[in-house]
């Protein structure tokens, strides 16, 4: 007869059982980040910067598309595994769902070592995409305190084009251009409808780089900013301190391995 000890894994079926639901929760938790993350992204940062440009834009819409690729990815995995669990037959669920030890959602990415190393590493990769939109949106926050407190000098806007931005409320004209002239020129963006060719002059952003390259037309578009920046700025932040309780785990679990090996 076949034994089986306490946690039941000796039961080959009962084991892949369990590892599957651990996978499965390991997906729908990276998915969940992504696609909250992917609505965020485009919703705020399409909004505060619909038609900039520059490298800095270039490198958000980069962490957009990855997003929505890695939202994509983990629907399909959670789908595909949700399929494969409901395939067991009732009395292996039954067996392998009080033994699917769960971290709490706040702890599943810093949790050393994990329960599926393919899940961790997909939600770590996530999490670094949003770190990424953090730093892209870190000049929004800077560019809005300072409009707020008057530390912004002021410059020239040369308007050059019309653009369109559309949202629920409808279509509204922008005017892109260049902020400066000559050698010293950066492509910038008004959020209104202003002559073309006639230049006139603008606060010029502190930090002219990323979703800080359109410009501030009054105290509402720098609270707009700021809120902006807090949002991905502060998921950053979480993400770094995750990050940190990771290496500190991860430390932790090699000199228990290695204190394992010394003993025995």
């Amino acid at each position: 007869m076949k034994s089986t000890d306490s946690t039941g894994e000796s039961d080959p079926a009962v084991a892949a059982a369990v590892r599957l639901l651990h996978r499965r929760r390991g997906w729908i938790w990276a998915t969940a980040i992504s696609v909250v993350a992917f609505l965020v992204a485009c919703g705020l940062l399409g909004a505060r910067a619909p038609d900039a440009s520059g490298a800095g834009v270039a490198v958000a819409s980069v962490f957009i598309l990855l997003l929505a690729a890695t939202a994509v990815a983990g629907l399909v995995a959670s789908i595909v595994d949700t399929v494969r669990v409901h395939r067991l037959g009732p009395g292996v669920r039954a067996q392998a769902a009080p033994r699917t030890a769960h971290y709490p959602v706040r702890a599943h990415a810093y949790r050393y070592p994990p329960r599926h190393r393919w899940t961790w590493v997909f939600s770590w990769l996530v999490m670094a995409i949003l770190l990424g939109l953090g730093v892209v949106a870190l000049p929004a926050l800077v560019d809005g305190v300072a409009y707020l407190a008057g530390a912004e000098s002021t410059a020239t806007f040369v308007p050059t084009s019309y653009g369109q931005v559309c949202g629920r409320g409808g279509c509204s004209t922008i005017t892109n251009g260049y902020l400066g002239t000559g050698s010293n020129a950066a492509p910038a963006t008004w959020p209104g409808q202003v002559p073309i060719g006639v230049p006139f002059t603008v606060r010029e952003p502190v930090w002219n780089w990323g979703f800080g390259a359109q410009l501030i037309n009054g105290d509402g578009s720098a609270i707009a900013y700021i809120v902006l920046g807090v949002l991905l700025d502060g998921f950053a932040v979480l993400i770094l301190f995750a990050s940190y309780k990771t290496v500190r785990q991860w430390r932790r679990h090699r000199q228990q391995a290695g204190s394992g090996l010394a003993i025995g």
